[in-house]
């Protein structure tokens, strides 16, 4: 495992010490992670495999983990600002970029507002917020705002029920289970939790789309339940460089049920030699399935 300290550098930005690491070989991959979520939920063999091809970037969102956690600034545009502050204290011009779910609300932020700081980016599992966007059902809207008051572990598990898919959680339990235990590290409190859902809820990034520099791809499972897959068939319509993979059987969760063939869809896609970006694209379809 090509990582990971127990205590993590700090770097002051934008008003507040984020928690960053920086650990791999290659070029500069920055993580951004999603809701209530912080940098240890990353799946290790995902990470790891990225790390041979680049040199990755993670860090603790403002409110989660080791970085502060204030009682303002959540805004998703505050957070792509806080990001351009990390890049600026690693002395990192440009990259490319990853976002999972929130963290790819995040992402699109920060194509939008800072063009020059994205060299190719990568949105997992997210929306373009407007109304457009369609967002998850009756039956999962009730699982989450069921979390209310439940412990760390209990609130897993009940996300787990809706964020894979239930052949993959019936058959990986223990894998699942340690992976809920990564999670629950450094919980994220409560009121930073509501500023971040609240955030997201109001993020809208769908009228500046069409000004997005950076080629991307749009990944999802077509079984996500959370954020429906018509929301990365929406952003690949409003972005104009963009290419959209949906793989089959897979979930909210994809990047977990799926490390070997996402990581090899990413790392792929970033290469670029365009037969390889093909190739990995076909391997990853044909993994996932």
């Amino acid at each position: 495992m090509a990582r990971r300290a127990m205590t993590m550098p700090r770097a002051l930005v934008n008003g507040i010490n984020l928690a960053y690491e920086v650990f791999g070989s290659g070029p500069p991959l920055l993580l951004i992670m999603g809701y209530r979520l912080n940098s240890r939920a990353w799946p290790p063999d995902f990470i790891d495999a990225l790390a041979e091809r680049f040199t990755l970037i993670i860090f603790d969102n403002r409110g989660t983990g080791q970085s502060d956690k204030p009682s303002s600034g959540y805004a998703l545009s505050n957070l792509a600002k806080d990001i351009c502050g990390l890049l600026d204290h690693l002395e990192i011009e440009r990259c490319h970029v990853l976002g999972y779910s929130m963290g790819g609300a995040v992402a699109q932020e920060l194509a939008c507002r800072y063009p020059e700081r994205v060299q190719k980016l990568i949105l997992c599992a997210t929306l373009p917020g407007g109304q457009k966007s369609v967002y998850a059902g009756p039956a999962v809207v009730t699982v989450m705002r069921e979390l209310v008051g439940l412990t760390p572990q209990e609130a897993a598990r009940r996300i787990a029920t809706v964020t894979y898919a239930p052949s993959y959680l019936e058959e990986n339990r223990e894998r699942v289970e340690r992976q809920m235990h990564r999670e629950i590290v450094d919980p994220t409190p409560l009121h930073a939790a509501d500023l971040q859902f609240q955030a997201f809820v109001d993020f809208d990034a769908s009228d500046a789309l069409a000004g997005v520099r950076a080629p991307t791809l749009v990944m999802t499972g077509d079984q996500d339940r959370l954020i429906p897959p018509h929301n990365s068939r929406l952003l690949a319509e409003l972005i104009p460089n963009a290419r959209l993979v949906i793989l089959p059987g897979l979930a909210h969760r994809a990047l977990w049920e799926a490390t070997e063939a996402c990581a090899s869809l990413v790392a792929n896609f970033l290469d670029d030699a365009g037969e390889r970006q093909d190739e990995g694209l076909r391997e990853a379809r044909a993994n996932a399935g």
